[in-house]
């Protein structure tokens, strides 16, 4: 309590003088430094006021990415025998501010990779230590942690604010953990406490790394799952993509007010397009104040904790048809304007759209800053006086190209239908000089060059412009039903012939038969009670697309050879006995399914043939099924479980969704693997498969005393599947091994219902197996009954940290990787959910009516909505 009075009156016990003019506002951020990329071992540094929460994202960050954690405070007391306000007091703050900066010089130079390394508050007092750390962030990331700061901190935040941001690359607004609601009906666990702030700072790790530091709960967008079409392609190369305008006009307000569902929003589009200038309202500060760099923090900071979607750091002027008070003309508004834009950099936005309006030299130094983030160049015509059939607007493209921009965005408000031919005539002028300069690299057999011709955005705005913004290619303008009936409801102004909506784009495009309707199905055998047409139906439904997947039982895998030769066949899942027999048949297949052994999803590809023609598609097969096991473990992982080198899982059976399992350990970084099985030799036949693919996989990996950075990069989460063990448990009589720690991770593959006339399981753990004393995961992969005996097990431990996953909740999570390479766009994943719910019930309900038409005299009820069938007498 002294050090934070201290720092709030200043080094003489006094408060500081009134600031002065442009005091305590944010200087130009031209020359902060964000390189595209660091280097995968760089150390990380977290500066900013006392209570941010830089401790404590300091040791989840440190644990999750396995680094040193190294605390300034800390190595402060170590080096002086004494805590910071008792040096104060003892020597004299401006003594004590000295010694602060020689440490902190110490600590930059002493630990340069494989650390996190949390920053005094004060560590910008010292000019010499601002100018330290300004050096230090050419090579390594410098997060400020910010948060809604108290009262009596504010004249502190209000000094140290403009420092902070000098001294930094990368800002991240600390949102408190709130508790997630259930996510697969009333059975779910709810998500562990500072969950969210762990996987929104991995997040703006794995951005500015530009690659996957630790693996996220939802994968990243611009990757939902690797080997799909979605992740193969750029966003802005995708076909028919959207965007989500949020907020959708000026008078909407901050979305942070629970008045919108921010995740139903984003369920049928690619991106938000975040509209900062409908954000800050006229009465509020320009953009140079901390206080609207800070909303604005906070509302991109909620848009991000409640969506895995990329974000379009969007301020539309007036030049622009949007409301931010800013012209070329005008020197302060226009660094106004530009740090603004600065600030959306530091937030790390994925895409950030600047008028091309402004001068050369700005723009320039935009690009020049923008790090991992694309940059739209955007230039809309509003006195008509320049048609899309000009040289002029040619002229725009190219210049949008020539300042390194990555898109390119031309807009104007339309008069007539004839502007939006002329729109679309435009556009494919662009895609014509794009492909010949695509095609003129190949042939000199060199990379194109993606910034000399950028993608381009090209469409009409106003009532008469919707259908050249239905045809556009590439991140079109949408708004949401639900934000629609919100802004009638407020009595706000909408003009409904202006918005569009994906669905309404989706159903013109596809009745123009611009893109073609698909057939999916389901493959296998002893399939016809799958709720997987239920799950993909529903998703085709609110997209609005004509497609249809339906279930085709076979008894060989000869059956799919004429499926596969229908014209609009856009994939299938393959389940069993076909997950092996499948891959002879594909041309291609995914290292995951490679690794696992196994294909469940198979999607055509087209194979050139030297006639020209297709004699048939090709096929690549992937497998999603360890996706559900990954995705779920880690939602419920707590931090305080957090996966080390000591970390020990159990993987219950040894069939092929063990198979998975193990795999999905692995990737989650897992080194210590248990297995049992009621086969002793299929559990061990399962372990010597994996532990011979881990072996021959770090033969790849270089030596770790090669370099530093080799050493830190091989103990990378990425990289612990390479060193990941499989070991068998010969029988429950066993003790746990001594020399592992007890699993907080258990996955169950083992069916929980009779088959074929057989008792059903009714397995359990012995409870020494589940006395791990922070608790664990289990996730169970039955859902008949839905509340196995393992999982009533497992949530009795409640009290003890164990939560336990039922698996109607792990069913989806591979659906929706299906869907997104079926059709590289988006799964609505709570309609998919719904879905499975819905259809799951329906099948309880008719399986119970037909079992008591069967055995009058007695009724089939289901216990406590639980889903355990008990049979009861009448009487």
């Amino acid at each position: 309590m002294k050090r934070k009075l201290a720092e709030v009156t200043g080094f003489d016990g006094h408060l500081q003088p009134p600031p002065s003019p442009r005091h305590g506002k944010i200087p130009p951020l031209m020359s902060a430094s964000r390189p595209k990329s660091f280097r995968a071992n760089a150390s990380i540094a977290l500066i900013g006021l006392r209570g941010v929460g830089k401790s404590t994202i300091g040791v989840i960050v440190s644990s999750t990415l396995r680094r040193r954690l190294i605390d300034a405070d800390m190595h402060f007391f170590q080096d002086t025998g004494m805590a910071a306000a008792q040096y104060a007091t003892a020597h004299g703050w401006p003594a004590y501010r000295a010694k602060e900066a020689d440490i902190l010089a110490d600590i930059l130079r002493d630990h340069d990779t494989g650390a996190v390394i949390v920053c005094s508050s004060g560590c910008v007092e010292k000019p010499g230590s601002r100018a330290l750390l300004r050096e230090w962030m050419e090579r390594h990331p410098v997060v400020h942690i910010v948060r809604h700061e108290k009262e009596t901190l504010r004249r502190l935040a209000a000094r140290r604010e403009p420092m902070y941001t000098v001294c930094s690359n990368f800002e991240f607004y600390n949102m408190w953990d709130k508790q997630l609601q259930a996510t697969s009906g009333k059975s779910s666990p709810s998500s562990p406490t500072l969950k969210k702030v762990e996987q929104d700072f991995l997040r703006l790790l794995n951005f500015a790394f530009q690659q996957e530091m630790a693996p996220l709960i939802v994968w990243d967008r611009n990757s939902p799952h690797p080997a799909s079409a979605a992740a193969s392609t750029a966003l802005e190369d995708r076909l028919y993509a959207y965007a989500l305008v949020l907020p959708p006009s000026a008078s909407f307000g901050p979305i942070d007010g629970g008045r919108i569902d921010i995740d139903e929003l984003g369920a049928t589009v690619e991106a938000f397009d975040l509209r900062i200038d409908h954000l800050l309202h006229s009465g509020m500060p320009v953009g140079d104040n901390p206080a609207t760099l800070r909303f604005v923090s906070e509302q991109f900071a909620h848009v991000r904790r409640q969506s895995h979607l990329p974000i379009i750091y969007h301020v539309g002027t007036a030049n622009e048809d949007g409301s931010y008070p800013a012209q070329p003309t005008d020197a302060r508004g226009e660094d106004d304007y530009f740090n603004l834009l600065h600030h959306g950099l530091r937030l790390g936005a994925e895409y950030l759209v600047v008028e091309l309006q402004f001068s050369d030299q700005r723009i320039r130094e935009l690009v020049a800053s923008r790090g991992a983030t694309k940059i739209i160049g955007s230039y809309h015509e509003n006195s008509g006086a320049v048609g899309w059939g000009s040289p002029e607007r040619m002229k725009m493209y190219d210049r949008a190209a020539q300042l390194g921009c990555n898109i390119a965005r031309l807009t104007q408000r339309a008069t007539s239908q004839g502007d939006n031919f002329a729109a679309i005539s435009f556009s494919w002028e662009v895609k014509r000089r794009r492909d010949a300069a695509a095609g003129a690299a190949a042939t000199a057999q060199r990379q194109p060059s993606s910034s000399s011709l950028p993608p381009l955005i090209a469409f009409n705005t106003g009532k008469l412009g919707r259908m050249s913004r239905f045809m556009n290619r590439v991140l079109s303008p949408v708004t949401h039903p639900r934000l629609v009936e919100y802004q009638k409801e407020q009595q706000m102004t909408v003009d409904e012939e202006d918005a569009i909506t994906p669905r309404e784009a989706l159903i013109a495009i596809h009745a123009c038969s611009v893109l073609p309707r698909r057939q999916f199905c389901i493959f296998g055998s002893a399939i016809t009670h799958s709720l997987s047409p239920a799950m993909h139906n529903a998703a085709y439904a609110e997209y609005g697309l004509p497609h249809n997947y339906r279930i085709q039982q076979a008894a060989s895998i000869n059956e799919l050879l004429h499926i596969v030769q229908d014209p609009n066949f856009g994939g299938a899942s393959v389940t069993l006995p076909f997950k092996l027999e499948i891959i002879p048949l594909l041309h291609s297949i995914s290292d995951h399914a490679r690794a696992i052994g196994a294909v469940n999803t198979i999607i055509p590809i087209d194979t050139d043939h030297r006639g020209g023609g297709r004699a048939h598609p090709g096929l690549h097969g992937d497998n999603t099924d360890w996706i559900g096991i990954r995705t779920c473990t880690l939602r419920y992982l707590t931090p305080v479980n957090a996966i080390t080198a000591r970390t020990s899982a159990l993987v219950v059976g040894a069939g092929g969704m063990a198979r998975a399992a193990v795999y999905a350990l692995q990737k989650l970084g897992v080194e210590n693997i248990f297995i049992y099985g009621r086969s002793v030799n299929r559990a061990a036949d399962l372990a010597q498969y994996f532990n011979c693919r881990s072996r021959s996989s770090s033969l790849a990996v270089p030596s770790t005393t090669d370099s530093p950075e080799a050493a830190s990069n091989a103990s990378s989460p990425t990289n612990a599947a390479n060193r990941s063990t499989v070991r068998v448990l010969p029988s429950l009589e066993h003790r746990w091994p001594e020399d592992f720690w007890l699993p907080s991770i258990v996955v169950s593959c083992i069916p929980a219902h009779s088959i074929q006339g057989a008792p059903p399981a009714n397995f359990t753990l012995p409870e020494a197996w589940l006395a791990s004393p922070t608790g664990g995961v289990c996730v169970e992969l039955a859902y008949k009954p839905r509340v196995t005996p393992l999982l009533r097990q497992v949530r009795a431990l409640a009290h003890r940290g164990w939560i336990g996953v039922d698996g109607l909740e792990v069913l989806p999570e591979q659906g929706y990787a299906q869907f997104e390479m079926f059709l590289g766009r988006q799964a609505p994943r709570r309609v998919m959910r719904e879905a499975v719910e819905a259809a799951y019930e329906e099948a309880r309900r008719a399986s119970a009516e037909s079992a008591a038409s069967r055995w009058p005299g007695w009724f089939e009820k289901w216990d406590d909505g639980h889903g355990a069938l008990q049979r009861s007498s009448r009487d």
